[in-house]
């Protein structure tokens, strides 16, 4: 094998061991959507049963990327489904041994008794830990494979870019993947979000891929097979979503603009002709996911756009100031690399290319700002929504610290050079305190609830999706499992005074906190004796078995109310010392009364 290869093999390798060891440090909750958007609706398609938010109901999301987590899990319950068979017919040859060799022992029976449960709790035990843990395992393996054609398409385009003779250039191109690596590896917000169940880590891994393969080369490998799996992936983003088109969009026309300029006619053609083939295919294959899902013929991306920007409901949950991105996402992004991305981002001069723009990396810069400005203007900002970014960003960052490299190697104070090798690790042992910590407690209460042996019910008064739901309880049996609600005004859509309106409106979660005793009065049952009903009163909610709720609520209003009410503290869960939501400080309390009789 070439060192070169062999090179890259060992890479992937470390890749690939880094991020399963990273996946099963993930243990805590970051925001909603990893599970309710993802997850749940893939658990509901392959068991059956889960709760789709109204995103799902409304039609707004395409189902494409929760497919491959469907047939994540459909493969977990064939395994478990395989085991148990294997140990089904352990267990009967067992009792055949017993009837024709023991028949009189009592103990030979009593364990082939015992024997014939084993399948039973064989496939219920390997089909939980797989739901739990399959979707991390596979999100581990596709942000390796992001990860190393993250590093490649740096060092593609780097490699075209840096000025200097020969003898620079291929120390330059060293130090690049190098520091890619080292960059990519120890991003503090790397290690907190690229093995988790995000349709933005899913996006950004595919975007590296399709970054790999697009043509840099203004031309030159349109008619190849790289290409084309550059367009369907970049075109299949854009379906999920049309976000991404902040992207690809530029990037064509960059492309476009470039060999009008050249008069290429033949490329040009070419080009039209793909993009025609390509559209199609990823329209008809993300259709039929969709209707597979649906039911009906859907385009949720049309949808999406007429929510997110043509209406107010856009910001109905919460908005953020324009420079949240700018102070906030980019350096929790970016982490300590910051310095590093700074200069090479505004400092750094590369190699001009024959074609419009001057080089790659000035068009790279133009997508990052489009990019950033687009996402300021929206009054909806999470830290997520760039994370597809994080690509180019890690370009500029390689390409500043490749330079520094061999400063660094000539060092000589031991403690600086110490220092300076130090700050990468101390970002690992951050996110791994914060993911070991932070919020543990709205993962760990939903496992003990698949552990209770008999359930017949279980409401959550806290703020909506504060906690996953089916795809962490895994429960059909439970009868009646409730929990507050958010839903959206969807009937202000259409209406041209919705965002005044909206301004007003309140949803279940509003109510409950602007006056708790209030709320619990008027859609509660009274706690005490079922004789004190009103005769003939419906009530929104009824008292569950297990009530689950956070410190805050308890202290504010249910540990009075709930005294000699039946319910009883059986288990606490840290979740928090501090938290930015008030409403979900301190931690998860789980109360239990028996049922009705």
């Amino acid at each position: 094998m070439a060192p070169k290869e062999h090179q890259k093999v060992s890479l992937r390798h470390v890749l690939i061991l880094f991020r399963l060891i990273n996946c099963f440090f993930v243990q805590s909750f970051f925001q909603p959507d990893e599970f309710w958007q993802c997850l749940e609706p893939a658990h509901y398609m392959a068991f059956g049963y889960g709760d789709l938010t109204w995103e799902w109901k409304f039609g707004l999301r395409s189902y494409a990327i929760p497919f491959i987590f469907e047939l994540v899990y459909r493969t977990v319950g064939a395994v478990s489904k395989f085991a148990s068979g294997i140990v089904y017919m352990a267990a009967n040859s067992f009792a055949a041994l017993v009837h024709y060799l023991a028949p009189n022992s009592d103990l030979g029976w009593e364990m082939a008794f015992e024997m014939q449960q084993f399948p039973r709790e064989i496939q219920e035990f390997l089909e939980y830990q797989g739901v739990l843990w399959a979707p991390k395992i596979f999100m581990a393996l596709l942000a390796a494979v992001g990860e190393w054609y993250m590093i490649d398409f740096i060092d593609e385009v780097l490699s075209r870019a840096f000025n200097g003779d020969e003898k620079d250039k291929v120390s330059n191109k060293a130090h690049v993947k190098i520091a890619a690596s080292i960059l990519s590896l120890t991003n503090f917000f790397n290690y907190f979000m690229i093995t988790r169940t995000f349709a933005n880590t899913f996006e950004m891994a595919l975007t590296s891929i399709a970054l790999y393969y697009w043509d840099w080369s203004m031309g030159q490998t349109i008619s190849s097979r790289d290409f084309t799996v550059s367009l369907f992936l970049g075109i299949l983003l854009c379906f999920q979503r049309p976000t991404n088109a902040l992207i690809w969009v530029p990037l064509g026309t960059y492309t476009v603009l470039n060999l009008t300029l050249r008069n290429d006619t033949q490329n040009l053609l070419r080009l039209g002709r793909k993009l025609f083939f390509v559209f199609f295919q990823v329209f008809i294959l993300n259709l039929g996911i969709d209707y597979y899902f649906y039911g009906h013929l859907s385009v949720p991306a049309y949808r999406f756009i007429k929510f997110n920007y043509t209406s107010a409901l856009s910001s109905f949950y919460g908005t953020a100031p324009w420079h949240f991105h700018l102070l906030q996402t980019l350096p929790l992004i970016l982490g300590f690399s910051i310095p590093l991305f700074a200069y090479g981002f505004f400092f750094m001069n590369f190699k001009k290319t024959i074609g419009f723009l001057g080089n790659t990396v000035t068009q790279i810069r133009v997508i990052v700002i489009i990019n950033v400005l687009a996402f300021s203007a929206v009054s909806h900002k999470e830290f997520r929504f760039l994370y597809t970014l994080q690509p180019f960003l890690t370009l500029f960052s390689s390409a500043a610290l490749g330079r520094l490299i061999p400063k660094i190697k000539e060092v000589k104070n031991a403690l600086l050079k110490s220092i300076l090798w130090a700050v990468p690790f101390i970002s690992i042992f951050s996110a791994l305190a914060i993911l070991s910590f932070q919020e543990v407690g709205v993962i760990e209460v939903t496992k003990y609830l698949h552990n209770i042996p008999r359930v017949q019910s279980v409401g959550f008064i806290m703020p909506c999706h504060s906690t996953p739901w089916q795809s962490h309880i895994h429960r059909k049996d439970i009868g009646d499992l409730w929990s507050i609600t958010c839903e959206p005004p969807l009937y202000l859509l259409n209406d041209p005074q919705g965002k005044k309106k909206l301004s007003d409106y309140m949803d279940e979660s509003d109510y409950l906190y602007e006056n708790i005793p209030k709320f619990v009065y008027k859609n509660f049952p009274p706690v005490f004796r079922k004789e004190l009903r009103s005769p003939g009163k419906v009530y929104t909610h009824e008292w569950p078995e297990y009530l689950v709720i956070f410190q805050h609520l308890d202290e504010e209003f249910m540990n009075k109310f709930l005294e000699d009410s039946g319910y009883l503290v059986e288990k606490r869960f840290f979740n928090s010392l501090k938290h930015w939501d008030s409403r979900r400080s301190g931690d998860i309390i789980v109360y239990h009364k028996p049922p009705w009789v």
